[in-house]
């Protein structure tokens, strides 16, 4: 199963240990939109618990963080990239070449945090 990390998932009845654990490891849930794995959710522990619940590998991706994408297609370090302790700042295969990208990154960033 991929999981795009900040962005809602289904997955199925697993039983009450499984979701008192993902619970307990910083996974939200809501009744309408599934779960999600956000900021505050320990990744190392909810991958362990949700691939064992659901008997499958769990592979989770990152966002572009300039377009929204999904950043790891196309990524030359995905193969030794560890995504459950990676930035989520990281871009996509469309922005990683650009020369000017650094500006844009700045000038996202600030957007951002507000500034």
């Amino acid at each position: 199963m991929k999981i795009l990390i900040g962005s809602w998932f289904y997955l199925p009845r697993m039983g009450s240990e499984v979701f008192s654990a993902m619970m307990k490891e910083g996974v939200v849930y809501d009744k309408k939109l599934g779960f999600k794995l956000d900021p505050a959710t320990d990744l190392e522990l909810a991958v362990r618990t949700i691939s064992a619940g659901l008997g499958d590998e769990v592979e989770l991706t990152v966002r572009c963080f300039l377009c929204g994408t999904e950043a790891c297609p196309g990524c030359p370090y995905i193969e030794t990239c560890d995504r459950s302790r990676v930035s989520s700042l990281c871009l996509c295969e469309k922005h990683s070449p650009e020369k000017d990208v650094y500006e844009l990154y700045q000038k996202t960033y600030a957007d951002s945090a507000g500034r």
